[in-house]
């Protein structure tokens, strides 16, 4: 793995151990001066534990120094593309859900009531952000609302597209300067990226699986931080049980392998334990599911259901995935040209969209709200893991002149 990337994994890895933790502490009534120092020590050891013993693969490359200037100028971008487009506040999902469940999180003797706000605050969503951002509004102050939720959605979206350049620019720095600039010039990204939702979170953990599995023929610790990247996607939003699950499946010969089965089950444990717990002890019902009937399947058959959530999906791609659906055609030409097949994790996104679309159709009653405040967001999610399973494809691309003859 290359040398960056083992930091900016284990950061996300260890607010992961942070958030699991927390919830634990107010569901057992642990005393926050007892808390603070026992997540401390644990997050150092869990940022240890992914760390050591991963070797770099770049440790002895001495990579140009243009290199260092598209790192500096693409995150100097960031910065200054997020300023015009960033909600003060985060967006309406911010104050009134998810820094809402912060809040209530950050009371250790009323945060149960947060279940009663079913109405309009949905409870059932899980609590990786909340717990994150509820754990430093009680170390630091509620004053600081404001801040916290900021500082912490911004440095997701800022390891996103910096952990993809990492893992690109070894094999390829071309294809790793182009598409941290698709990145930094993404005004849609930076917009949601700093909405403080949960969703740029989902892609993050979804993105990291995808890069652990792909070292995964060298150590079979790189099974057990995939896994944990998946229990990070589940405890990050409802969502990531589809994305989690399907990714499991797709892969599930290698995660369920005898010399593997034990690797995979240690990452996953934890993190599904705990969202088992959240699900079944203290989360109402989604109102997704508590909506079906007997009715909902006969959905499956109204053509204007698939033709809305592909008129909602085509506008989309036009006016905030435009380059994206470019480098899918060029790797879509490739296959074409090298007469093979979509990658399986091409594939797999592939299913996951399609999964997601499902959810639209099944979904009691009209959609087009939902559509329209929703599917940009799920898009969005899967966006990260897409242009790194396409750029993994790009940098393997070789440029050569055709040998003259000798006559």
């Amino acid at each position: 793995m290359q040398s960056g990337s083992r930091y900016i994994i284990a950061t996300g890895i260890g607010t992961l151990g942070l958030s699991l933790l927390y919830f634990l502490s107010l569901v057992l009534h642990i005393p926050f001066f007892i808390t603070v120092p026992v997540i401390f020590v644990c997050v150092l050891f869990v940022f240890w534990w992914v760390v050591k013993g991963i070797k770099p693969v770049d440790s002895t490359v001495q990579q140009p120094f243009w290199a260092l200037l598209v790192l500096l100028l693409c995150l100097f971008l960031i910065v200054g593309g997020v300023l015009p487009v960033a909600d003060k506040y985060g967006g309406w999902d911010a104050w009134g859900i998810w820094n809402l469940h912060a809040k209530y999180l950050a009371d250790p003797d009323n945060w149960k009531k947060m279940f009663q706000n079913i109405s309009f605050a949905h409870p059932d969503y899980p609590l990786y952000v909340p717990a994150v951002v509820g754990f430093f509004l009680r170390l630091f102050s509620e004053k600081y609302l404001e801040i916290i939720p900021f500082i912490f959605s911004f440095s997701i979206m800022l390891f996103i597209p910096v952990l993809i350049y990492f893992e690109n620019l070894r094999k390829n720095i071309a294809v790793a300067a182009i598409i941290f600039f698709l990145f930094a010039l993404d005004s849609s990204y930076l917009k949601n990226g700093t909405s403080q939702y949960a969703d740029t979170p989902l892609a993050f953990f979804f993105l990291c699986a995808f890069i652990c599995l792909s070292y995964a023929h060298e150590d079979r610790k790189y099974i057990t931080l995939s896994a944990v990247c998946l229990g990070g996607c589940i405890w990050a939003k409802n969502e990531g049980s589809i994305l989690a699950l399907l990714f499991i499946v797709f892969n599930m010969k290698l995660f369920f392998s005898r010399k593997n089965i034990k690797a995979f089950a240690a990452g996953m444990a934890i993190p599904l334990f705990f969202f088992l717990l959240f699900k079944i002890c203290y989360a109402p019902d989604a109102a997704i599911l508590s909506g079906q009937n007997k009715e909902t399947f006969n959905q499956l058959f109204i053509k204007d259901r698939y033709d809305l959530v592909w008129d909602y999906f085509k506008d989309n791609v036009a006016h905030k995935f435009y380059y994206v659906k470019i480098c899918v055609f060029n790797y879509l030409l490739l296959c074409v040209l090298e007469r093979k097949w979509p990658d399986k994790q091409f594939l797999l996104l592939v299913c996951c969209a399609i999964a997601y679309t499902m959810v639209y159709v099944l979904t009691p009653g009209g959609i087009e709200w939902l559509l329209g405040t929703s599917q940009e967001r799920l898009m969005h999610q899967l966006m990260p893991a897409l242009m790194y399973v396409l750029s993994q494809r790009f940098v393997r691309v070789q440029f050569s002149l055709p040998k003259q003859e000798v006559l």
